[in-house]
C-alpha cells in the first residue's frame, strides 16, 4: 500500500506542471486584452503601455510563467488584476458554496441513482426495470444546463412566481441554506444520476450471478440480507470508480450552475475571471482545482481495498 501511494503521488508532480503549462498558454491565445477591458473606451497607446507594465504583461511569456511559479513555491497564488484581493483568500471565501454544492450533488446521484439500479436489477425484466432504465436514458439526453434553466425560466412564466436566489450561509441559517442549495443540487444530481444507475444495474446483475450469491440463497437467507450484506458491497466497486471520474465533471459543471442559480462560489468566481481575462484568478483557480481533483481520485483508487478486500496494492 505505501510503494503504490507513493507511486501515485510521483505522478502528481509532472502533472500539475502540465496544468500550469496548458492553463497558462491557453489564457495567453485567448482572444481580447485584459488592459485594453480594465481601461474600456478610455484606452491609447501611453496609458495602455503604462498599465500593462504596471501588471507585469510587458514581460515574456516564459519570465511571467517563471515568475508565477516561483511565487506559487513561496505559497503566494497571486492577487486579482481587477480587484488586487489575495486568490487563496478569495478561494476561501468561495469555497465552502462549491463544496456544499457538489456534496449535495454526489449525494443525489448515489442515492437515487444506486436505489433505481439496485431495484431494477433484483426485479429484472420487469416494470420497475422498464422505469428505471427509461429514467437512466432520459438523465444521460437531458443536459443539466438545459434543465436548469427550465427550473428558473417556467415557474416565472406560467406560475408568476421567481424564486429569490439570495445565497444564505448555512452556519448563518442551515434551513434557509438548504432551500436554496437543494434545488441546484437536485438538479444537477438527478442529470448524473443516470450514468450512476446504468452502472450500478450492471454490477448488480454480475455481483447477483456469483457462486457466493447462490450460496447465501441456499442458506435460506432473506433477500434483504443477501442484497444488503453480500451483493450490495462489492457491486459498489464500479460506483466509486464513476464517481472519481465524475468529479472533475462536477467542478466544472459548478461554473455553470453558479451562474444560472446565483451563488457566489468558486464556479462563478472562476467565470466572471475568465470573462475578464484575469489571468493569475484563471490560473490560481485550475491549479487548485486540478490538485484537488488527483487527491480525490487517489483516494477513490484506496477506497477499493475497503469494498473489496481482496483487492491488495502492491
Amino acid at each position: 500500500m505505501r510503494q503504490y501511494v507513493l507511486r501515485r503521488g510521483l505522478f502528481v508532480i509532472p502533472t500539475l506542471v502540465m496544468v500550469t503549462i496548458v492553463v497558462f498558454l491557453m489564457l495567453r491565445f485567448l482572444p481580447g486584452d485584459v488592459v485594453h477591458q480594465m481601461l474600456e473606451g478610455y484606452a491609447y497607446a501611453p496609458t495602455v503601455e503604462a498599465l500593462r507594465r504596471e501588471l507585469g504583461l510587458d514581460k515574456p511569456l516564459l519570465v511571467q510563467y517563471a515568475t508565477w511559479i516561483r511565487d506559487i513555491f513561496r505559497g503566494d497564488l497571486g492577487h486579482s488584476l481587477w480587484t488586487k484581493q489575495p486568490i487563496v483568500q478569495e478561494f476561501a471565501r468561495r469555497f465552502p458554496v462549491t463544496l456544499e454544492l457538489a456534496i449535495l450533488t454526489i449525494l443525489v446521484s448515489v442515492v437515487v441513482g444506486v436505489g433505481i439500479g439496485v431495484l431494477s436489477a433484483i426485479r429484472q425484466d420487469s416494470w420497475a426495470d422498464y422505469g428505471g432504465r427509461v429514467f437512466a436514458i432520459a438523465m444521460l439526453a437531458i443536459p443539466y444546463f438545459w434543465l436548469a434553466v427550465l427550473v428558473v425560466v417556467l415557474p416565472s412564466i406560467y406560475l408568476r412566481w421567481t424564486p429569490v436566489w439570495t445565497y444564505v450561509p448555512f452556519t448563518e441559517n442551515p434551513v434557509e441554506n438548504l432551500k436554496i442549495m437543494s434545488i441546484p443540487a437536485l438538479v444537477f444530481g438527478l442529470t448524473r444520476a443516470g450514468p450512476v444507475m446504468r452502472l450500478m444495474r450492471s454490477s448488480m446483475l454480475e455481483v447477483m450471478r456469483q457462486d457466493y450469491i447462490r450460496t447465501a440463497w441456499a442458506k435460506g437467507l432473506s433477500e434483504q440480507v443477501v442484497i444488503t450484506r453480500h451483493a450490495l458491497k462489492n457491486a459498489l466497486i464500479p460506483v466509486v470508480s464513476i464517481i472519481g471520474i465524475q468529479t472533475p465533471f462536477l467542478i466544472g459543471g459548478s461554473v455553470i450552475m453558479e451562474s444560472i442559480f446565483r451563488l457566489p462560489g468558486v464556479g462563478q468566481f472562476f467565470f466572471e475571471a475568465l470573462i475578464r481575462r484575469d489571468y493569475p484568478v484563471v490560473q490560481g483557480i485550475n491549479l487548485i482545482l486540478a490538485t484537488f481533483v488527483i487527491l480525490l481520485n487517489l483516494v477513490v483508487d484506496l477506497s477499493y481495498a475497503y469494498l473489496d478486500p481482496r483487492i491488495r496494492y502492491r
